[in-house]
């Protein structure tokens, strides 16, 4: 079937969403979701970021709408395909259809993020019903629900079969969304605002993804009061709500259940697989260790008698629970230390050099990127800056101060430089780059010995997915690296070496 023709597209605003945008719409909303309020939440998503309201990005697009004569079709739906986060730069267009729909997208890098369709009202089904059953659904237990101050963390399971029910309030938006006061009204409004709400803090709560909205705007309200929302479907697949929505305004929206952030495991958890007496007496430098694959890092040298320094550039508080649990264990020790490659100077470190036997570098920026194209440079500049620069700069801070004896550097490189997922360009070409200076280093320098392993995919927030897609066990993976790089004494525990570049495949 062929698309609808366009008659006209223009560019008809852009917007850069801010911290502060966040805490209006948090406030006005009621969702307070820590993955649009809390950037250190919101850095163990995919995104790194936090994350923009749907609905707000939807209510932004309407806000630009030009032509005044599109906010009389009686139904509008967003689909959101990727996430925008705070400090992107959104440009919105709009183009009109020849079957008078007017569609407005919302791009970051040139990639659609947001579609917003204005239309006509939408057809309806063999029994006479549009878009939501709302009512006629099948007999669910209802539940009203207050507003409440942090979102629901419950079961898929839990929600099925429920009518939850939300009392509406009017607040005062004409100053904000003029454009959508006038073409929702107050109440329908409050109802939209309500959507977020529902989704952020109720279901999915916690673990959400916005997904998608469809309302028919021309049917008459069934309550003005109060909103209803019956959860019909959850397709473990795709892990995938789909809702009904009625009352003063009706329709259907469909919310993914996100990952939770990947939690790697306690000391207590690894001490039967690492040998107690592993790296007693070894002292190792963790590079970003407060999170992720630095995280286990440091407990496995840790629960292998070792003592450990790990740093983080803002996840302080990350960083304070790793070095309580492998204190309180009593294995190995640990100490924090701030450090951010972007901003700080290697100097702050202020640490003796002499005192490790390794070091480890796992600083990354988010792995992961919108972009339109197969090859975004200033993207691979990024990569370039902290696998390249920050870790040649890092290694000339510590072949400058070493005095006493060799010292090993590892640096993690990826599948990916040979089986390059789709989008992953940039960063297979800077993993490869780091590949070629790690052999260049190793023999040209006379106080470093450094190692570089292909790691497989593992479990971590850079890597998590709504697909449930598998993954290699950390544990496996590290434990006969961190035995090569920081325990001489297990020589049985060799990786494979290719020329002077040491990889592991996984």
């Amino acid at each position: 079937m062929n698309s609808p023709q366009c008659l006209e597209v223009r560019q008809i605003g852009h917007k850069v969403f801010t911290e502060e945008d966040q805490c209006f719409f948090a406030l006005a909303s009621g969702d307070c979701n820590p993955m649009h309020v809390n950037p250190i939440a919101a850095r163990r998503l995919i995104t790194g970021k936090q994350v923009v309201h749907g609905i707000h990005v939807l209510l932004t697009g309407i806000e630009y709408l030009q032509n005044a004569s599109d906010l009389l079709r009686p139904s509008v739906s967003c689909t959101f395909s990727s996430a925008i986060s705070v400090g992107d730069h959104v440009l919105f267009t709009q183009k009109s259809r020849r079957d008078q729909e007017v569609v407005i997208d919302a791009s970051v890098n040139g990639v659609v993020c947001a579609r917003i369709v204005i239309g006509p009202a939408p057809e309806k089904d063999e029994n006479g019903s549009g878009l939501a059953r709302g009512e006629n659904a099948r007999s669910c237990d209802e539940i009203l629900i207050d507003r409440l101050s942090a979102p629901l963390d419950k079961a898929a399971d839990d929600h099925r079969n429920k009518r939850y029910l939300i009392n509406l309030s009017e607040p005062d938006l004409w100053r904000e969304f003029p454009r959508s006061c006038h073409y929702f009204g107050p109440q329908r409004l409050a109802a939209i605002l309500s959507l977020s709400y529902f989704v952020g803090m109720v279901c999915p709560g916690l673990h959400s993804i916005f997904s998608a909205v469809k309302l028919d705007l021309g049917e008459e309200p069934k309550d003005t009061a109060r909103l209803s929302f019956s959860v019909e479907d959850y397709d473990e697949r795709f892990r995938l709500f789909r809702i009904a929505v009625s009352g003063c305004i009706s329709g259907n929206i469909e919310a993914f259940v996100r990952p939770e952030p990947q939690r790697q495991p306690l000391l207590r958890e690894l001490a039967g697989q690492v040998r107690s007496e592993d790296f007693k007496g070894t002292k190792s430098l963790i590079i970003g260790g407060s999170r992720g694959l630095g995280e286990i890092t440091a407990k496995i040298i840790a629960a292998g008698g070792g003592d450990v320094v790990i740093t983080y550039a803002c996840g302080a508080e990350d960083a304070r629970c790793v070095s309580y649990d492998i204190n309180e264990y009593g294995s190995g020790s640990c100490e924090t230390l701030k450090l951010d490659l972007v901003a700080d100077s290697l100097e702050s470190m202020n640490i003796g050099v002499d005192s490790f036997d390794a070091v480890y570098f796992f600083a990354t920026p988010r792995i992961y990127r919108k972009k339109a194209g197969l090859f975004e440079p200033r993207l691979f500049r990024e990569f370039l800056e902290f696998y390249i620069e920050g870790f040649y700069e890092l290694c000339r801070y510590l072949e400058g101060r070493v005095q006493s004896r060799k010292i090993r550097v590892y640096l993690p490189s990826s599948v990916f430089v040979s089986e390059r997922p789709d989008g992953l360009t940039e960063y297979a070409m800077a993993k490869a780059a780091a590949e070629v200076l790690v052999e260049d280093m190793n023999k040209h320098s006379r106080k470093l010995t450094v190692v570089a392993t292909r790691l497989p995919r593992l479990n971590t927030d850079q890597t998590s997915s709504i697909l449930r897609l598998p993954t290699e066990s950390n544990l496996r993976a590290l434990l006969p690296i961190i035995r090569r790089v920081t325990g001489e004494r297990h020589q049985g525990d060799q990786i494979p070496t290719v020329g002077r570049l040491t990889l592991h495949n996984g």
